[in-house]
């Protein structure tokens, strides 16, 4: 195994609440292309860890057999192209048990189609609704193309495991919600949608 052609791993946890009906071993991978307000992960997202050696990962792997699914979460897994393919084949590899997804904000279109036929499905964060580019933007503070978001939905509602799921921000309103909802009917083909409840972050900054 040659850990250069690999993402670094930022962190390493079992988690029973990630995934209906599934326990999984949840991945973080460092760095994020959206600076979203109250982000929970926003160190790891800036790039603040300390790197977890894959020796841990593969120990994970070939013993951890409470879990069913792997997720591979952030930061945002796809900035890391080519090596998240490497990842998802690697654990294809020492666990062909496993279901795997991957979260993502929809932003790289190209990444989610590049490991689509190796993934069981997605998670793809709605931060707003996605039709109004101003709301959006108010949230992850940086821009937004609504044209590759839309073209990550499509391509991870063919899978069978993506889930979609967005925050109830504190500055979303009912009728924003029910946009989003409507978004999902249209585009999602029918995978389940989460409105996950607001946890504040407080000791986060600008």
């Amino acid at each position: 195994m040659n850990s250069s052609n690999l993402p670094k791993i930022a962190g390493i946890l079992t988690s029973g609440i990630d995934h209906p009906g599934h326990i999984s071993l949840n991945i973080y991978l460092p760095y994020c292309n959206f600076n979203c307000r109250q982000c929970h992960n926003y160190k790891i997202a800036r790039g603040e860890f300390e790197e977890v050696p894959y020796e841990q990962l593969l120990w994970e792997l070939e013993n951890n057999f409470v879990v069913d699914m792997v997720i591979i979460t952030g930061g945002e897994p796809t900035l890391h192209g080519e090596k998240l393919l490497n990842l998802v084949k690697l654990i294809r590899e020492r666990r062909k048990d496993l279901l795997i997804r991957v979260d993502s904000n929809g932003s790289r279109p190209e990444v989610v189609k590049l490991i689509s036929n190796y993934v069981d499905g997605f998670a793809i964060d709605i931060k707003a609704p996605p039709f109004e580019k101003e709301k959006y933007e108010f949230t992850i503070r940086t821009k937004f193309n609504v044209d590759a978001f839309l073209a990550s939905v499509k391509i991870a509602a063919e899978l069978p495991y993506t889930i979609f799921r967005t925050v109830k921000y504190p500055w979303l309103t009912e009728d924003d919600l029910e946009k989003i909802r409507d978004f999902v009917k249209t585009y999602g083909r029918g995978r389940p949608y989460y409105v996950n409840p607001f946890v504040e972050v407080v000791e986060e900054s600008e």
